[in-house]
């Protein structure tokens, strides 16, 4: 199953800014898109940032996808980062892309 994918703007930003990992990072989400279960590790806190409700997926040693599968975090009711209002069960929300650090950290 396919699922249906949204980006938000710090998403968007951030893809720009790392030119050089374009087709990596494209690579990743398209799989997350084809099964955001597989190869993604489901988080919770990070420090003082609550991140429940929250995936990430890897795109090398040290750069992070954080996303949302909305038929998960629905059922989480801590989840901050929940934008499925109007979305399908089977959406994925992509919030940002980076280095491990700043992706956590959702800067």
């Amino acid at each position: 199953m396919t699922y249906q994918a949204s980006y938000t703007a710090r998403f968007r930003k951030r893809f720009i800014s790392y030119r050089s990992q374009h087709s990596r990072i494209q690579e990743v989400v398209t799989q997350v898109i084809a099964n955001p279960y597989a190869g993604s590790e489901k988080l919770g806190k990070k420090g003082k940032l609550n991140l429940k409700g929250c995936r990430s997926a890897r795109v090398g040693m040290n750069f992070r996808i954080i996303f949302v599968i909305c038929e998960e975090c629905r059922r989480e009711p801590e989840c901050y980062y929940c934008f499925c209002e109007g979305l399908p069960d089977q959406a994925v929300i992509f919030l940002t892309v980076g280095p491990h650090e700043k992706a956590y950290a959702m800067k």
